[in-house]
Protein backbone atom coordinates (compact mmCIF):
# COMPACT_ATOMS: atom_id res chain seq x y z
CA UNK A 1 0.00 0.00 0.00
CA UNK A 2 1.20 3.52 -0.78
CA UNK A 3 1.30 6.19 1.91
CA UNK A 4 -1.70 8.39 1.07
CA UNK A 5 -0.39 11.18 3.28
CA UNK A 6 2.70 11.61 1.12
CA UNK A 7 0.87 12.02 -2.17
CA UNK A 8 0.58 15.56 -3.52
CA UNK A 9 -2.77 16.51 -5.02
CA UNK A 10 -2.02 18.62 -8.07
CA UNK A 11 -3.44 18.93 -11.56
CA UNK A 12 -1.59 17.88 -14.68
CA UNK A 13 -2.77 17.80 -18.28
CA UNK A 14 -2.42 15.07 -20.87
CA UNK A 15 -3.24 15.24 -24.54
CA UNK A 16 -6.44 13.33 -25.31
CA UNK A 17 -4.33 11.12 -27.56
CA UNK A 18 -2.90 9.65 -24.36
CA UNK A 19 -6.27 9.60 -22.59
CA UNK A 20 -7.87 7.77 -25.54
CA UNK A 21 -5.06 5.27 -25.97
CA UNK A 22 -5.60 1.64 -24.87
CA UNK A 23 -4.15 0.54 -21.55
CA UNK A 24 -0.67 -0.86 -22.15
CA UNK A 25 0.84 -0.21 -18.72
CA UNK A 26 0.38 -1.88 -15.35
CA UNK A 27 -0.97 -0.21 -12.21
CA UNK A 28 2.54 0.54 -10.92
CA UNK A 29 3.77 1.74 -14.31
CA UNK A 30 0.86 4.16 -14.55
CA UNK A 31 1.60 5.48 -11.05
CA UNK A 32 5.16 6.14 -12.21
CA UNK A 33 3.79 7.98 -15.27
CA UNK A 34 1.58 10.15 -13.07
CA UNK A 35 4.51 10.99 -10.80
CA UNK A 36 6.76 11.86 -13.76
CA UNK A 37 3.97 14.05 -15.20
CA UNK A 38 4.11 16.10 -12.01
CA UNK A 39 7.88 16.47 -12.40
CA UNK A 40 7.45 17.59 -16.01
CA UNK A 41 4.88 20.15 -14.85
CA UNK A 42 7.27 21.69 -12.31
CA UNK A 43 10.27 21.71 -14.63
CA UNK A 44 8.64 22.80 -17.89
CA UNK A 45 4.91 23.61 -17.81
CA UNK A 46 5.00 26.03 -14.86
CA UNK A 47 7.93 27.87 -16.50
CA UNK A 48 6.23 28.02 -19.90
CA UNK A 49 9.05 26.07 -21.55
CA UNK A 50 8.78 23.94 -24.65
CA UNK A 51 10.50 20.68 -25.49
CA UNK A 52 14.23 21.29 -24.86
CA UNK A 53 16.73 20.77 -27.65
CA UNK A 54 19.33 19.61 -25.15
CA UNK A 55 18.44 16.00 -24.29
CA UNK A 56 20.26 16.31 -20.94
CA UNK A 57 17.48 18.60 -19.71
CA UNK A 58 15.08 15.67 -19.97
CA UNK A 59 16.77 13.82 -17.11
CA UNK A 60 14.93 13.56 -13.80
CA UNK A 61 16.64 12.47 -10.59
CA UNK A 62 14.50 10.42 -8.20
CA UNK A 63 15.25 9.13 -4.72
CA UNK A 64 14.01 6.21 -2.62
CA UNK A 65 11.56 8.67 -1.08
CA UNK A 66 10.11 9.39 -4.53
CA UNK A 67 9.83 5.68 -5.31
CA UNK A 68 8.14 5.25 -1.93
CA UNK A 69 5.49 7.77 -2.99
CA UNK A 70 4.92 5.88 -6.25
CA UNK A 71 4.73 2.35 -4.90
CA UNK A 72 4.89 2.47 -1.12
CA UNK A 73 7.90 2.78 1.18
CA UNK A 74 8.05 -1.01 1.66
CA UNK A 75 8.05 -1.68 -2.07
CA UNK A 76 10.96 0.45 -3.30
CA UNK A 77 12.73 -2.52 -5.00
CA UNK A 78 9.58 -3.41 -6.91
CA UNK A 79 9.06 0.22 -7.94
CA UNK A 80 12.68 0.32 -9.09
CA UNK A 81 11.98 -2.67 -11.35
CA UNK A 82 8.88 -0.93 -12.67
CA UNK A 83 10.84 2.20 -13.62
CA UNK A 84 13.64 0.20 -15.18
CA UNK A 85 11.20 -1.63 -17.47
CA UNK A 86 8.95 1.35 -18.29
CA UNK A 87 10.94 2.12 -21.44
CA UNK A 88 10.14 -1.27 -22.94
CA UNK A 89 6.52 -0.36 -23.72
CA UNK A 90 5.04 1.93 -26.36
CA UNK A 91 2.02 4.21 -26.26
CA UNK A 92 0.14 4.98 -29.54
CA UNK A 93 0.06 8.69 -30.43
CA UNK A 94 -0.70 11.02 -33.32
CA UNK A 95 1.49 13.81 -34.68
CA UNK A 96 0.67 16.58 -37.17
CA UNK A 97 3.64 18.18 -38.93
CA UNK A 98 3.90 21.94 -39.61
CA UNK A 99 2.92 21.10 -43.19
CA UNK A 100 -0.34 19.58 -41.94
CA UNK A 101 0.58 15.95 -42.57
CA UNK A 102 -0.67 13.54 -39.89
CA UNK A 103 1.40 10.64 -38.61
CA UNK A 104 0.26 7.84 -36.33
CA UNK A 105 2.89 6.00 -34.36
CA UNK A 106 4.15 4.76 -31.02
CA UNK A 107 6.45 6.43 -28.51
CA UNK A 108 8.02 5.62 -25.16
CA UNK A 109 7.39 7.44 -21.90
CA UNK A 110 10.93 6.71 -20.70
CA UNK A 111 13.83 6.10 -23.09
CA UNK A 112 16.67 5.55 -20.59
CA UNK A 113 17.11 4.62 -16.94
CA UNK A 114 20.18 4.50 -14.68
CA UNK A 115 20.98 3.96 -11.01
CA UNK A 116 23.84 5.94 -9.45
CA UNK A 117 25.39 3.85 -6.67
CA UNK A 118 27.29 6.83 -5.23
CA UNK A 119 24.36 9.23 -4.92
CA UNK A 120 21.76 6.43 -4.69
CA UNK A 121 19.59 8.28 -7.16
CA UNK A 122 17.53 6.91 -10.01
CA UNK A 123 18.15 8.77 -13.24
CA UNK A 124 15.16 8.73 -15.60
CA UNK A 125 15.08 10.39 -18.99
CA UNK A 126 11.64 11.27 -20.37
CA UNK A 127 11.31 10.54 -24.07
CA UNK A 128 11.33 13.81 -26.09
CA UNK A 129 8.62 12.32 -28.32
CA UNK A 130 6.13 12.13 -25.42
CA UNK A 131 6.77 15.70 -24.25
CA UNK A 132 4.51 17.48 -26.81
CA UNK A 133 1.60 15.49 -25.35
CA UNK A 134 2.37 16.78 -21.83
CA UNK A 135 3.28 20.47 -22.26
CA UNK A 136 1.99 23.56 -24.10
CA UNK A 137 -1.40 21.97 -24.75
CA UNK A 138 -3.86 24.45 -26.26
CA UNK A 139 -6.75 22.12 -27.07
CA UNK A 140 -7.71 18.47 -27.03
CA UNK A 141 -6.42 17.77 -23.53
CA UNK A 142 -7.69 16.49 -20.17
CA UNK A 143 -6.68 17.78 -16.74
CA UNK A 144 -6.77 15.51 -13.71
CA UNK A 145 -5.38 15.17 -10.20
CA UNK A 146 -2.33 12.91 -10.08
CA UNK A 147 -2.82 12.38 -6.34
CA UNK A 148 -6.26 10.90 -6.93
CA UNK A 149 -5.00 8.81 -9.84
CA UNK A 150 -2.16 7.38 -7.76
CA UNK A 151 -4.52 6.35 -4.96
CA UNK A 152 -6.53 4.08 -7.24
CA UNK A 153 -5.82 0.37 -6.88
CA UNK A 154 -6.51 -0.87 -10.41
CA UNK A 155 -5.26 0.16 -13.84
CA UNK A 156 -8.88 -0.03 -14.98
CA UNK A 157 -9.95 2.39 -12.23
CA UNK A 158 -7.16 4.72 -13.31
CA UNK A 159 -8.43 4.72 -16.89
CA UNK A 160 -12.04 5.26 -15.73
CA UNK A 161 -10.88 8.23 -13.67
CA UNK A 162 -9.17 9.73 -16.74
CA UNK A 163 -12.36 9.23 -18.77
CA UNK A 164 -14.50 10.89 -16.07
CA UNK A 165 -12.14 13.87 -15.99
CA UNK A 166 -12.30 14.17 -19.77
CA UNK A 167 -16.10 14.55 -19.75
CA UNK A 168 -16.74 16.25 -16.38
CA UNK A 169 -17.17 19.81 -17.72
CA UNK A 170 -19.84 21.14 -20.04
CA UNK A 171 -19.68 18.10 -22.29
CA UNK A 172 -22.96 17.09 -23.94
CA UNK A 173 -23.38 14.22 -26.38
CA UNK A 174 -26.03 14.36 -29.08
CA UNK A 175 -26.78 12.11 -32.02
CA UNK A 176 -27.84 13.89 -35.20
CA UNK A 177 -28.82 10.59 -36.79
CA UNK A 178 -31.42 9.67 -34.14
CA UNK A 179 -32.13 13.12 -32.72
CA UNK A 180 -31.29 11.96 -29.21
CA UNK A 181 -30.17 14.72 -26.87
CA UNK A 182 -28.48 13.59 -23.69
CA UNK A 183 -28.04 15.58 -20.50
CA UNK A 184 -24.68 17.17 -19.80
CA UNK A 185 -22.03 14.78 -18.54
CA UNK A 186 -23.91 11.70 -19.75
CA UNK A 187 -21.52 9.71 -21.93
CA UNK A 188 -22.66 6.80 -24.13
CA UNK A 189 -19.76 4.47 -24.94
CA UNK A 190 -20.06 1.47 -27.23
CA UNK A 191 -18.99 -1.80 -25.68
CA UNK A 192 -16.48 -2.32 -28.49
CA UNK A 193 -14.85 1.02 -27.59
CA UNK A 194 -14.70 0.01 -23.93
CA UNK A 195 -12.98 -3.19 -24.96
CA UNK A 196 -10.48 -1.18 -26.99
CA UNK A 197 -9.81 1.42 -24.26
CA UNK A 198 -9.19 -1.23 -21.64
CA UNK A 199 -7.23 -3.48 -24.00
CA UNK A 200 -9.52 -6.47 -23.46
CA UNK A 201 -9.59 -8.00 -26.94
CA UNK A 202 -7.54 -10.91 -28.12
CA UNK A 203 -4.24 -9.86 -29.66
CA UNK A 204 -2.91 -11.89 -32.58
CA UNK A 205 0.46 -11.37 -34.25
CA UNK A 206 -0.28 -10.30 -37.84
CA UNK A 207 2.79 -12.12 -39.18
CA UNK A 208 2.75 -15.44 -37.33
CA UNK A 209 -0.95 -15.66 -36.48
CA UNK A 210 -0.05 -16.63 -32.94
CA UNK A 211 -2.17 -15.38 -30.05
CA UNK A 212 -0.13 -12.91 -28.02
CA UNK A 213 -2.88 -12.20 -25.48
CA UNK A 214 -6.23 -13.90 -24.82
CA UNK A 215 -9.51 -12.01 -24.61
CA UNK A 216 -10.38 -10.65 -21.15
CA UNK A 217 -13.85 -10.08 -19.66
CA UNK A 218 -15.82 -11.45 -22.60
CA UNK A 219 -19.32 -10.31 -21.57
CA UNK A 220 -20.88 -7.07 -20.37
CA UNK A 221 -21.44 -8.74 -16.99
CA UNK A 222 -17.70 -9.39 -16.70
CA UNK A 223 -16.94 -5.76 -17.59
CA UNK A 224 -19.58 -4.49 -15.18
CA UNK A 225 -18.31 -6.56 -12.25
CA UNK A 226 -14.55 -6.34 -12.82
CA UNK A 227 -14.14 -2.82 -14.23
CA UNK A 228 -17.14 -0.50 -13.91
CA UNK A 229 -18.31 -1.51 -10.43
CA UNK A 230 -14.80 -1.64 -8.99
CA UNK A 231 -13.87 1.79 -10.42
CA UNK A 232 -17.19 3.27 -9.27
CA UNK A 233 -16.72 2.08 -5.69
CA UNK A 234 -13.14 3.35 -5.55
CA UNK A 235 -13.93 6.79 -6.95
CA UNK A 236 -17.06 7.18 -4.83
CA UNK A 237 -15.07 6.30 -1.68
CA UNK A 238 -12.40 8.87 -2.57
CA UNK A 239 -15.10 11.44 -3.38
CA UNK A 240 -16.75 10.93 0.02
CA UNK A 241 -13.37 11.35 1.71
CA UNK A 242 -12.50 14.54 -0.21
CA UNK A 243 -9.73 12.82 -2.18
CA UNK A 244 -11.48 13.06 -5.56
CA UNK A 245 -13.69 15.66 -7.22
CA UNK A 246 -15.38 13.22 -9.56
CA UNK A 247 -17.22 9.88 -9.55
CA UNK A 248 -19.80 8.19 -11.78
CA UNK A 249 -22.89 6.02 -12.12
CA UNK A 250 -23.53 3.73 -15.06
CA UNK A 251 -26.28 1.75 -16.70
CA UNK A 252 -26.44 -0.50 -19.78
CA UNK A 253 -27.38 1.21 -23.01
CA UNK A 254 -29.59 -0.21 -25.78
CA UNK A 255 -29.64 -3.96 -26.25
CA UNK A 256 -29.30 -5.62 -29.65
CA UNK A 257 -29.79 -9.03 -31.22
CA UNK A 258 -32.06 -11.90 -30.28
CA UNK A 259 -30.51 -12.31 -26.87
CA UNK A 260 -30.81 -8.62 -26.06
CA UNK A 261 -27.07 -8.20 -25.58
CA UNK A 262 -25.83 -4.91 -24.16
CA UNK A 263 -24.14 -2.93 -26.93
CA UNK A 264 -23.17 0.21 -25.02
CA UNK A 265 -22.86 1.73 -21.56
CA UNK A 266 -24.11 5.11 -20.33
CA UNK A 267 -21.82 6.90 -17.89
CA UNK A 268 -23.32 9.54 -15.57
CA UNK A 269 -20.46 11.74 -14.36
CA UNK A 270 -20.80 13.73 -11.13
CA UNK A 271 -18.57 16.44 -9.72
CA UNK A 272 -18.69 18.72 -6.68
CA UNK A 273 -19.86 21.54 -8.94
CA UNK A 274 -22.44 19.28 -10.61
CA UNK A 275 -23.36 16.65 -7.96
CA UNK A 276 -25.78 13.79 -8.38
CA UNK A 277 -29.41 14.72 -7.81
CA UNK A 278 -31.26 12.69 -5.21
CA UNK A 279 -29.53 9.90 -3.30
CA UNK A 280 -25.83 10.66 -2.94
CA UNK A 281 -24.56 7.15 -3.59
CA UNK A 282 -24.15 4.71 -6.47
CA UNK A 283 -27.40 3.58 -8.08
CA UNK A 284 -28.94 0.45 -6.55
CA UNK A 285 -31.79 -1.79 -7.57
CA UNK A 286 -35.01 -0.21 -6.34
CA UNK A 287 -33.83 3.37 -6.83
CA UNK A 288 -35.52 5.66 -9.37
CA UNK A 289 -34.21 5.01 -12.85
CA UNK A 290 -31.31 7.14 -14.01
CA UNK A 291 -32.55 9.45 -16.73
CA UNK A 292 -29.94 10.20 -19.43
CA UNK A 293 -32.15 12.25 -21.75
CA UNK A 294 -32.71 15.98 -21.86
CA UNK A 295 -36.28 17.19 -21.31
CA UNK A 296 -38.18 18.42 -24.30
CA UNK A 297 -37.64 22.04 -25.31
CA UNK A 298 -40.83 24.18 -25.47
CA UNK A 299 -42.08 24.60 -29.00
CA UNK A 300 -41.20 27.77 -30.91
CA UNK A 301 -43.65 29.67 -33.10
CA UNK A 302 -42.18 27.93 -36.14
CA UNK A 303 -43.00 24.49 -34.73
CA UNK A 304 -46.53 25.31 -33.60
CA UNK A 305 -48.07 24.88 -37.06
CA UNK A 306 -50.82 22.27 -37.04
CA UNK A 307 -49.87 18.80 -38.25
CA UNK A 308 -51.87 15.66 -38.60
CA UNK A 309 -51.20 12.91 -36.10
CA UNK A 310 -49.31 10.89 -38.71
CA UNK A 311 -47.20 13.93 -39.70
CA UNK A 312 -46.28 14.53 -36.07
CA UNK A 313 -45.06 10.99 -35.61
CA UNK A 314 -43.11 10.71 -38.85
CA UNK A 315 -41.44 14.10 -38.35
CA UNK A 316 -40.22 13.34 -34.84
CA UNK A 317 -36.56 12.33 -34.54
CA UNK A 318 -37.64 9.41 -32.33
CA UNK A 319 -39.68 7.76 -35.07
CA UNK A 320 -36.89 5.64 -36.50
CA UNK A 321 -34.93 5.21 -33.28
CA UNK A 322 -34.23 1.53 -32.68
CA UNK A 323 -34.84 1.38 -28.92
CA UNK A 324 -37.98 3.43 -28.42
CA UNK A 325 -39.25 1.15 -25.64
CA UNK A 326 -36.35 2.20 -23.39
CA UNK A 327 -37.11 5.87 -24.07
CA UNK A 328 -40.79 5.38 -23.23
CA UNK A 329 -39.91 3.63 -19.96
CA UNK A 330 -37.46 6.40 -19.07
CA UNK A 331 -40.09 9.09 -19.75
CA UNK A 332 -42.73 7.29 -17.68
CA UNK A 333 -40.27 6.79 -14.83
CA UNK A 334 -39.82 10.56 -14.57
CA UNK A 335 -43.36 10.94 -13.28
CA UNK A 336 -44.73 7.57 -12.17
CA UNK A 337 -43.81 4.97 -9.61
CA UNK A 338 -41.97 1.87 -10.78
CA UNK A 339 -45.15 -0.23 -10.53
CA UNK A 340 -47.21 2.33 -12.43
CA UNK A 341 -44.60 2.58 -15.18
CA UNK A 342 -44.57 -1.23 -15.43
CA UNK A 343 -48.39 -1.28 -15.69
CA UNK A 344 -48.35 1.12 -18.63
CA UNK A 345 -45.41 -0.56 -20.34
CA UNK A 346 -47.24 -3.91 -20.45
CA UNK A 347 -50.15 -2.30 -22.27
CA UNK A 348 -47.91 -0.26 -24.56
CA UNK A 349 -45.82 -3.34 -25.42
CA UNK A 350 -48.98 -5.24 -26.40
CA UNK A 351 -50.13 -2.34 -28.59
CA UNK A 352 -46.66 -2.16 -30.18
CA UNK A 353 -46.97 -5.78 -31.38
CA UNK A 354 -49.80 -4.65 -33.66
CA UNK A 355 -48.81 -1.08 -34.56
CA UNK A 356 -45.26 -0.01 -35.40
CA UNK A 357 -45.70 3.64 -34.34
CA UNK A 358 -46.96 2.87 -30.82
CA UNK A 359 -43.82 3.88 -28.91
CA UNK A 360 -43.31 7.02 -31.02
CA UNK A 361 -46.92 8.04 -30.30
CA UNK A 362 -46.40 7.77 -26.54
CA UNK A 363 -43.14 9.70 -26.75
CA UNK A 364 -44.90 12.38 -28.80
CA UNK A 365 -47.77 13.00 -26.37
CA UNK A 366 -45.50 13.05 -23.31
CA UNK A 367 -43.04 15.46 -24.90
CA UNK A 368 -45.86 17.74 -26.05
CA UNK A 369 -47.05 17.88 -22.45
CA UNK A 370 -43.50 18.55 -21.20
CA UNK A 371 -43.34 21.54 -23.54
CA UNK A 372 -46.26 23.24 -21.78
CA UNK A 373 -45.22 25.87 -19.23
CA UNK A 374 -47.92 25.01 -16.71
CA UNK A 375 -46.84 21.37 -16.66
CA UNK A 376 -43.13 22.17 -16.47
CA UNK A 377 -43.65 24.46 -13.44
CA UNK A 378 -46.14 22.26 -11.56
CA UNK A 379 -45.68 19.91 -8.62
CA UNK A 380 -44.56 16.30 -8.90
CA UNK A 381 -48.04 15.04 -7.88
CA UNK A 382 -49.73 17.23 -10.51
CA UNK A 383 -47.43 15.88 -13.22
CA UNK A 384 -48.09 12.29 -12.13
CA UNK A 385 -51.86 12.72 -12.26
CA UNK A 386 -51.69 14.66 -15.53
CA UNK A 387 -49.67 11.95 -17.26
CA UNK A 388 -52.11 9.21 -16.20
CA UNK A 389 -55.45 11.03 -16.43
CA UNK A 390 -54.90 13.15 -19.53
CA UNK A 391 -51.77 12.40 -21.52
CA UNK A 392 -52.15 8.62 -21.71
CA UNK A 393 -55.93 8.45 -21.36
CA UNK A 394 -57.05 11.46 -23.43
CA UNK A 395 -54.24 12.73 -25.65
CA UNK A 396 -53.44 9.29 -27.05
CA UNK A 397 -56.96 9.18 -28.52
CA UNK A 398 -55.61 11.37 -31.33
CA UNK A 399 -53.91 8.18 -32.50
CA UNK A 400 -56.98 5.97 -32.09
CA UNK A 401 -56.21 4.35 -28.75
CA UNK A 402 -55.69 5.21 -25.08
CA UNK A 403 -54.84 3.69 -21.72
CA UNK A 404 -57.07 3.87 -18.67
CA UNK A 405 -55.27 4.62 -15.39
CA UNK A 406 -54.80 1.68 -13.01
CA UNK A 407 -57.36 3.35 -10.73
CA UNK A 408 -59.10 6.65 -10.05
CA UNK A 409 -57.31 9.38 -8.11
CA UNK A 410 -59.29 8.60 -4.93
CA UNK A 411 -58.52 4.91 -5.25
CA UNK A 412 -54.86 5.69 -5.72
CA UNK A 413 -54.88 7.62 -2.46
CA UNK A 414 -56.65 5.06 -0.32
CA UNK A 415 -55.34 1.92 -2.05
CA UNK A 416 -51.58 2.38 -2.32
CA UNK A 417 -51.15 -1.39 -2.79
CA UNK A 418 -53.55 -1.64 -5.75
CA UNK A 419 -50.75 -2.50 -8.15
CA UNK A 420 -49.05 -5.00 -5.88
CA UNK A 421 -50.54 -7.91 -7.83
CA UNK A 422 -48.91 -6.69 -11.03
CA UNK A 423 -45.52 -8.16 -11.82
CA UNK A 424 -42.73 -5.61 -11.98
CA UNK A 425 -41.39 -4.99 -15.46
CA UNK A 426 -37.68 -5.42 -16.00
CA UNK A 427 -35.79 -2.54 -17.57
CA UNK A 428 -36.23 -2.61 -21.35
Amino acid sequence: MIDLGKINHEKVSWSNWIINSPISYSLMERRAMYFLSGEVKHKFVEKGLGVPENWKELYFYLTDKDLGIIGGSKNVPRTYETLSSLGEKFIPVNYTSPEGKTYEGKVHWVDSFFYDKQTKKYIVRISPEIMPYLINLNNGFTSFDIGTAMMLRSKYSQKMYEICCKYNGEYRYSSKASGIKYKKRVVPIKLENIRSLFNLDEQVDPRTGKTKRSMSFKSYKDIRVNILKVAQEELYWLYKNDASDVWFDFQPGPRTGKGGKVSSVLLFIYTREHPKQGLQRPWQKGDDQLDPYESAVPATEATKKKKTSAQKIHSTPWHDYEHQDRIVYTLLSRYLTKKEASYYMRIIDEQAKRFRDTYAQVIQVIQEKEGQGKFANSTKQYKRNNIMDYVLQVNLKDYGWSIKPPSTRKERKREPGLLDEQTTRKDP
